[in-house]
């Protein structure tokens, strides 16, 4: 099975640290392609902290805890 493509303006959650950044951060698509997706950061005011580079598999969709737990 393959990993779930995730679009620009997705809001993400990181399944494995990366970085400074642990498991469990979140943040936005800003690009992607076939393999990687690109993800922006912020901190509380809404300034870009970090961007990262990785997989579609390291990633799910921010609420996808909350998804499960409704259905």
């Amino acid at each position: 099975m393959t990993a779930p493509r995730h679009a620009v303006l997705d809001m993400v959650e990181l399944l494995t640290a990366s970085g400074r950044w642990p498991a469990g951060t979140t943040g936005t698509v800003v690009e992607a392609d076939d393999q990687h997706a690109l993800v922006e950061t912020i901190d509380d005011r809404g300034h870009a902290c970090d961007f990262l580079s990785l997989p579609h598999d390291k990633l799910a969709s921010a609420g996808h805890r909350s998804a499960r737990a409704a259905s």
